[in-house]
């Protein structure tokens, strides 16, 4: 894990994003610390540092022009849209495909290869939230309290995390329950309200404080 972190070396080559390996890894511990669970632990880990760095593209960093591009990549999700790309967007989209290449492998030893596609379909989904997000900041547009959350909610990640959480689990998981997930189950949106809402509170006390 540790060496896969290095060798991306995203805290030089990528300076305006958060740095969040270790606490993702503690984070995850806290879904699954049972020694049969290792391969959804490496899983979830890498997904939660590549969403961090992700999140911080279009919160932070990306231009709209640039977030286009990022997000039209995302959705092809083929190699050759590396070409369209910015060099810093390069580096983290060549690792979000590795990272998700590397899921695949793991899961077709155990004859689980869907796994990852319900995992990818829900990353898609949550880049094209945060690119919702981002075009209001951009465009200076604010949203009505029903279409904030119609976004909001899946940019909380919670339904990303919930469906790659389940992808390393082997034998334990069936495709029923990637399907169940998929409906947006009323525990799932209920979760996703309590996680968005206690977090923007957070976000707006910092705010407060520093101004």
């Amino acid at each position: 894990m540790f060496r896969w972190w290095k060798i991306l070396d995203f805290a030089n080559k990528l300076p305006f994003a958060r740095d969040r390996l270790v606490e993702g890894y503690f984070w995850v511990l806290g879904v699954y610390f049972e020694p049969q669970y290792i391969l959804a632990r490496k899983i979830l880990t890498k997904v939660f540092y590549m969403t961090s760095i992700i999140d911080d593209i279009y919160d932070v960093y990306g231009t709209l022009e640039e977030l286009v591009l990022f997000t039209d990549a995302i959705e092809r999700w083929e190699k050759n849209a590396l070409d369209q790309l910015p060099e810093y967007m390069k580096l983290c989209y060549q690792a979000l495909l590795d990272v998700y290449d590397m899921i695949d492998e793991e899961t077709a030893k155990e004859g689980k290869s869907y796994h990852v596609n319900y995992a990818k379909s829900e990353m898609k989904n949550l880049v094209k939230a945060y690119f919702e997000e981002a075009k209001w900041y951009h465009e200076g547009y604010v949203p009505s309290m029903e279409e904030y959350m119609r976004v909001a909610l899946p940019t909380s990640g919670y339904k990303m995390v919930a469906t790659t959480s389940l992808v390393g689990m082997g034998d334990l998981v069936t495709e029923e329950g990637f399907k169940w997930l998929s409906s947006d189950p009323l525990i799932l949106e209920a979760a996703s309200v309590i996680c968005r809402l206690m977090d923007d509170m957070a976000s707006h006390k910092v705010r407060y404080i520093n101004d």
